[in-house]
This record gives C-alpha cells, sequence and structure tokens, in this order.
C-alpha cells in the first residue's frame, strides 16, 4: 500500500491507557470503543517512551492510594506492556519539537508537548482526555488534536 494511503496513525496519550485499565473509570468504555475502532480502520497506535513510565507511575499511584491492590496494578501493568503500541525514542529532533510546542501552546514543561511532537513527525491524530491541554492546543491552531470527551 503505498505511503499515502495508510491509515493515519494514532498517538495515544497516557490518560487514554489508564482509562482503558481502570474496570471502574467511566471513561473505560469509550475508550475500549475507541481502540476498536482504530483497529477495525487498521490505524497504528504509537506513543513516545515517556508513556510507559506515565501509565506505570498512573497505576502505582492508584495502587498507593487504595484504589487498586498492589497484585491488581501489577497485572494490569504487566497487561498494559503487551499491547501493540509502537514507542518512539526522543532523539533529538523529537526534543526540539516537543520544546517548540511547549514554548508555541504556553506549557512550562515538555513532557506533554513530546505528544504533539510525535503526532506531528508521523503525520498522525493525538488522542487525549485532557481538556485544559487540548485546549490550549487547539487555541495555538493544532488541528490534529482530539478530545476523548468530543467523541460521545
Amino acid at each position: 500500500m503505498p505511503l499515502s494511503r495508510l491509515p493515519m496513525p494514532v498517538v495515544l496519550d497516557a490518560n487514554l491507557a489508564l482509562y482503558a485499565l481502570n474496570s471502574s473509570a467511566p471513561q473505560q468504555e469509550a475508550v475500549l470503543a475507541l481502540f476498536a475502532r482504530w483497529r477495525e480502520e487498521g490505524r497504528a497506535l504509537i506513543a513516545p517512551s515517556l508513556w510507559r513510565l506515565e501509565v506505570a507511575s498512573g497505576l502505582r499511584k492508584n495502587a498507593s492510594l487504595g484504589f487498586l491492590s498492589g497484585p491488581e496494578a501489577e497485572a494490569l501493568l504487566d497487561l498494559f506492556l503487551a499491547w501493540e503500541v509502537r514507542v518512539y525514542p526522543p532523539d533529538t529532533d523529537l526534543v526540539w519539537r516537543a520544546f517548540e510546542w511547549a514554548e508555541r501552546i504556553g506549557e512550562r514543561v515538555v513532557y506533554d508537548s513530546v505528544y504533539l511532537a510525535l503526532a506531528e513527525k508521523t503525520g498522525g491524530e493525538f488522542w487525549t482526555a485532557d481538556a485544559r491541554f487540548a485546549r490550549r492546543a487547539r487555541k495555538a491552531g493544532v488541528a490534529f488534536v482530539k478530545l476523548l470527551e468530543t467523541t460521545r
């Protein structure tokens, strides 16, 4: 298939993964439906490498707060790490673009902006449940940010 005909990849925010893993999250159903749709469409799921650490941190936080037991968090982490998501390392170009995106949208740190940089680099959409971040990106003219709440 020619490159131009490949389905647009999806850059996943860590919050989507955490909602997908959390059976008590009201967003779980919507996120799992999105995952099923993307799979059906043949869209590649991608993320920056820090994504894994963000999801692991979220699971650990939920365990430390008593929302999950230690063994439950470990089982969910094991399940998560088996997902078929292509992870991109922070090469020089990605770091610079994340830095530039953070400045452009008024972020103090570059962590969240690396998702924008990756979506831009791969010609993908960035999907998040972070309304504040999505609003700031859209205000800066970023059309490839998709907010989970808009899919309901």
